[in-house]
């Protein structure tokens, strides 16, 4: 009996033991078919979630003078080093010093006259101090037109650590209608601060703020804007509005914007404002002439709800569209578009709208998706592009879309491409390796419209918008690359693609 119990005992014991065992296996297994299951999420789609801890955050109080014109700023800046190596010193691009000389304002020498239609007067930041934890730092100003900002930090900033940064600058705004600078009904407050430069593979990218194209490149940030104002502006802005108060004679606005790669500001005395809402956004329309108002208003609000459809959700609050002292047609910003004003007339109302429907589809390939726009311009810009050609098909159809093709886009490719005698076809090359501007939107636009046509046509619809909903979640947030792009491709497609990049944009793999 004595025998029996003994056995049974160290059966029950071994009983237990095997099902801990098959328990702790069990559990293992379904672990590792969870990382698996994670790993090929993550793998193919990109990570779900963005760590917040690792996004960089700026905190900027400024205060407008109207009559110098000058912006006096406190920026606090903190940086987490993503990267797997040891930082000594921090870069920032200082893109308002391009404006310091006629040398280095990033116009063309044909743009001139109409960048600064009352004659050139210089525009530049100046840089007070810069400290950490209330201890200075040195740092220096270098690169073409001094527009890179090189700061020493006092002890190496390891991967994964971060550091905060407090600098004091104050900014001249120039007389000039462009991104940053003001006219008679505008002023234009854009890549107007210290803006932490891009580390990727190719190291510091800190490329001089060209005349050509958008030569912006930079990361996912969370910002705060704190901007004093006199009482009579209204501000069309990225992010939300969080609050306005009344303090010494101006009003004090206090926004912010999460998940952004920039923060920009058109302010005006003559803005008048109408909104709508669209899928839960706030769609805003800041303009001058009444008529032209609600065509900007309803544009933004079909080309909000057709990309929220074809790419996936625009995942902020609020849009606006705002009428600008603005020669060059459009220009895109975080929630925030500026369109050139003299656009919003009766002659010019069919190029408003396709302005408009472009810049709104930069929201998604720059904005939400980022890319070097100095290296690698074609692949924001051809995707924008032909997305402003879906914004037709969707909203008019088929026939309107080809005709737009046509008269947009086929008819001044062929009649530059037709008149040019040593023909560099080559679409995927940096903005300064383009001779101008002209050449720049044909190849960079235009074909990189045409290429992307070709593609769906080759593909199907079906493939061809997968394609674009997996790249657009897989890179939310993130900057991505050509290489990037033909991966999803290829992985969606199931099929081998690279000679039609390498045929339509001379891309080879670096």
């Amino acid at each position: 009996m004595e025998v029996n119990v003994l056995i049974k005992i160290r059966y029950g014991r071994k009983l237990i033991l095997l099902t801990m065992i098959s328990c702790i296996l069990l559990l293992s297994a379904v672990g590792a078919k969870l990382k698996m299951f994670q790993t090929v999420i993550t793998t193919f789609y990109g990570e779900k979630l963005l760590n917040t801890k690792q996004i960089n955050k700026y905190t900027i109080i400024a205060d407008f003078d109207p009559v110098e014109r000058i912006l006096t700023g406190d920026e606090n800046v903190t940086y987490t080093n993503n990267s797997s190596i040891t930082f000594n010193a921090l870069y920032f691009h200082l893109y308002p010093n391009a404006f310091k000389s006629e040398e280095t304002a990033p116009f063309e020498k044909g743009e001139m006259q109409l960048a600064y239609p009352n004659g050139f007067e210089p525009g530049y930041i100046r840089i007070n101090s810069i400290q950490n934890n209330r201890e200075a730092l040195n740092y220096v100003i270098m690169g073409m037109g001094d527009n890179i900002l090189k700061v020493y930090l006092n002890k190496p900033l390891e991967p994964g650590k971060k550091i905060s940064l407090n600098i004091d600058f104050s900014v001249k705004i120039p007389p000039s209608c462009g991104r940053f600078g003001y006219g008679e009904n505008t002023i234009n407050i854009a890549n107007w601060y210290p803006i932490l430069a891009v580390f990727d593979h190719k190291g510091w990218n800190l490329e001089p703020y060209y005349a050509i194209g958008d030569p912006f490149y930079s990361d996912i940030a969370n910002y705060r804007v704190e901007i004093s104002m006199p009482k009579e502006y209204i501000l069309a802005h990225s992010g939300n509005c969080i609050k306005k108060e009344s303090i010494d004679g101006k009003i004090r606005w206090t926004l912010e914007a999460n998940k952004v790669r920039d923060f920009a500001i058109v302010a005006s005395d003559k803005f008048k404002v109408i909104d709508d809402e669209i899928d839960g956004i706030k769609i805003y329309s800041y303009y001058f002439e009444d008529k032209f108002g609600d065509i900007a208003l309803d544009t933004a609000k079909d080309a909000i709800k057709i990309f929220n459809q074809l790419y996936g959700e625009y995942p902020y609050k609020q849009f606006s569209v705002a009428a600008s002292d603005f020669f060059v047609g459009g220009m895109e910003y975080p929630n925030l578009v500026f369109i050139d004003q003299s656009l919003y007339r009766e002659e010019t109302k069919k190029i408003l709208e396709y302005v408009i429907a472009h810049e709104t589809a930069h929201q998604w390939w720059y904005g939400i998706v980022g890319n070097d726009q100095v290296d690698e311009a074609w692949l924001d810009e051809g995707l924008t592009e032909y997305s402003t050609l879906l914004y037709y098909e969707k909203k008019y159809g088929a026939k309107k879309r080809d005709e737009i093709y046509k008269d947009f886009i086929l008819k001044y490719y062929h009649a530059y491409t037709n008149t040019q005698q040593n023909k560099n076809s080559a679409t995927y090359r940096s903005i300064n390796q383009f001779k101008d501007a002209q050449e720049y939107q044909v190849l960079v636009y235009y074909r990189g419209a045409m290429f992307i046509k070709d593609l769906r046509e080759k593909l199907g619809d079906e493939l061809f918008f997968k394609i674009l909903k997996v790249y657009f979640d897989k890179y939310k947030y993130k900057n991505a690359n050509t290489e990037n792009f033909i991966e999803v491709c290829e992985q969606i497609s199931n099929q081998k693609l690279r000679e039609n990049f390498r045929k339509w944009i001379r891309y080879e793999k670096e």
